[in-house]
């Protein structure tokens, strides 16, 4: 007799290793990136889970092994009643059946067909009387008659639609922690006005002099998160494990909002030094190379920085791919994938965002925008009287700009060849 406790415990261990398994082959398909803090706390809630498992586990299957030794010793001193030869159940008791001998059965079998001899060469025809007999001993038995005893498994993890890479904070470097810095808002110091040095217009005369200007860079915190009110039910009678999938799916979330929310505003901001350059209406590679040489030249001149990242919209990496998948010299033009929005244009690095608005296109330097985080991560709640549990997961994020002026966006074309 199965043991569904146990089976029930083993398959979400099962799911809990394949959600790991899962997780780090995300993590290496992007270029084997360091894991973000919503990534990390999953693997410690993942670590912890199992192990509660593990204890649970354990004494069910000793349970087992007990009752397994229980059953091969019984089972050498039970003997199962033998069923008389001449019934069969039928209706729910047991009635004879209307042969002596498997004989006789294949004669009414061969009269109920019509394949008797009639001793004229020729046949007898059906007898109904036989037909009646055979069809009175065997019945149809379907899978519409045994409902109570058909499972419906549920086969492999759950198919959870959803990104939660955050590929712009990625390519910034990541969040950088805020744990500790207390207030609602914080600066960062940014130089306004550099010092001066230039020719001494004559001997002993005043050299040029400018003081150092220092002003700051606000960083507004802002909460972000999650909540949802389980019942124990949904928890104990769930398999795979109804608190797993919830928990990766409230800290997936978080990791997809805070992601758009960064990226909305740097697109958005993108402009507010330098002006956007359009790309040539060809729409070519030759048009767009001019155009990126001429927004890297305004970065330059804006914050004398070079750039070192691209990031577009979806949009434009579909306009993009195709360019350089079908050039001449698609090796020193760049290189791109259906299957990735990591690539590179003319050599330069190009992040794919998905959240970034239809025709988007900003190259500049990845330390112009910072994005400060601090992951609260689950909290639970226990509500006796209701049998249920209450969970949030949540954290803190700030982001700004501290150089604008280091990006600059890029206009596509109105028609693309």
């Amino acid at each position: 007799m199965p043991n569904p406790v146990l089976d029930r415990k083993r398959s979400e261990r099962g799911d809990q290793i394949a959600f790991v398994d899962e997780l780090l082959a995300k993590v290496a398909a992007d270029g084997g990136r360091d894991l973000v803090d919503a990534e990390l706390s999953n693997l410690t809630s993942a670590k912890e889970r199992i192990a509660e498992l593990d204890k649970q586990i354990a004494p069910l299957e000793e349970h087992e092994a007990i009752r397994s030794a229980h059953e091969a010793a019984a089972a050498s001193f039970t003997r199962t009643p033998e069923r008389p030869r001449d019934a069969v159940p039928l209706g729910g008791r047991d009635r004879p059946v209307p042969w002596s001998t498997a004989g006789g059965y294949l004669v009414d079998h061969l009269r109920a067909r019509g394949y008797m001899a009639d001793g004229r060469g020729g046949r007898l025809p059906a007898d109904p009387d036989a037909a009646a007999r055979i069809n009175y001993a065997l019945q149809n038995q379907i899978t519409t008659d045994i409902p109570g005893i058909l499972p419906e498994p549920i086969v492999g993890s759950v198919i959870n639609l959803i990104d939660a890479s955050r590929p712009f904070i990625t390519s910034i470097g990541g969040a950088r922690a805020m744990g500790g810095i207390p207030g609602k808002t914080f600066s960062r110091p940014k130089v306004t006005q550099h010092t001066l040095v230039g020719p001494q217009t004559a001997e002993k005369a005043e050299l040029p002099s400018r003081k150092l200007v220092i002003g700051d860079v606000p960083f507004n915190k802002v909460t972000k998160g999650g909540a949802l009110d389980v019942s124990r039910q949904s928890i104990d009678w769930s398999s795979p494990a109804a608190w797993d999938i919830l928990l990766r799916d409230l800290a997936d979330s978080y990791a997809i909002d805070t992601e758009n929310e960064a990226a909305d505003a740097f697109a958005a901001g993108a402009d507010d030094v330098n002006a956007a350059t359009a790309v040539d209406a060809a729409g070519d590679l030759n048009a767009w190379a001019t155009a990126m040489y001429t927004a890297a030249g305004k970065v330059y001149a804006s914050a004398k920085r070079l750039p070192n990242m691209m990031w577009i919209s979806t949009d434009l990496w579909g306009t993009l791919g195709p360019l350089l998948d079908t050039a001449c010299c698609p090796q020193s033009m760049g290189g791109t994938s259906v299957t990735s929005f990591d690539g590179n244009l003319f050599r330069v690095p190009r992040v794919v965002v998905p959240s970034f608005p239809t025709g988007t296109a900003i190259i500049g330097w990845t330390g112009a925008f910072e994005v400060y985080e601090e992951v609260i991560g689950l909290l639970t709640a226990v509500e006796p009287s209701l049998l249920g549990v209450e969970i949030a997961y949540g954290g803190y994020l700030a982001f700004n700009y501290v150089a604008a002026e280091g990006v600059a966006p890029i206009t596509p074309p109105v028609t693309v060849p």
